[in-house]
């Protein structure tokens, strides 16, 4: 059974993104949705992506269409990826790489990152926000563990960050 695709998202809005799929302020940035393309037109753009060179112990980058690394990526993380994508997405993060983000179908239907140009870039945008809401959700919820004070600061934290995304 396939899960029910998420929401795409919109050209110019900022989504939460979460590095590597964690959910914690650490691994917490804001993204902005740069462009939209086709599985089509994906096999027209050129990445570079590093190659580890096992015998010299080095790493090289190698051009790869976008849609021949995201073949690769998608053998590799057999968990991570959905057999069909129906858009790559790219979003620019500059507090968290100086280089914009790919992002593909995830096997839940959302959209995760691929590794291009350095083997960090892996992580889950939050378009419909159900990570965010998730996590307000679990603040209130254990407010007893973590105190009233603790629980306001960081619900507050994420209705600012929540207000500042719908803003724009």
């Amino acid at each position: 059974m396939k899960n029910k695709l998420k929401n795409i998202p919109e050209v110019g809005k900022y989504y939460h993104f979460w590095d590597d799929g964690k959910v914690s302020n650490s691994r917490h940035y804001i993204c902005k949705c740069e462009r939209i393309i086709t599985p089509e037109e994906a096999k027209n753009i050129i990445v570079k992506v590093p190659e580890w060179d096992y015998r010299n112990n080095t790493t090289e980058f190698v051009d790869i269409s976008l849609y021949n690394h995201w073949l690769q990526e998608k053998r590799n993380c057999k968990w991570i990826y959905r057999d069909e994508t129906d858009y790559f997405v790219e979003a620019s993060c500059p507090t968290y790489d100086d280089n914009n983000l790919w992002f593909v179908r995830t096997k839940e239907g959302g959209w995760f990152s691929m590794n291009i140009q350095s083997s960090w870039q892996s992580g889950y945008l939050d378009i419909d926000e159900e990570i965010l809401n998730g996590i307000i959700k679990e603040y209130d919820i254990n407010r007893d563990i973590w105190g009233d004070d603790v629980v306001n600061d960081m619900i507050k934290k994420y209705k600012i960050i929540k207000y500042y995304l719908l803003k724009y």
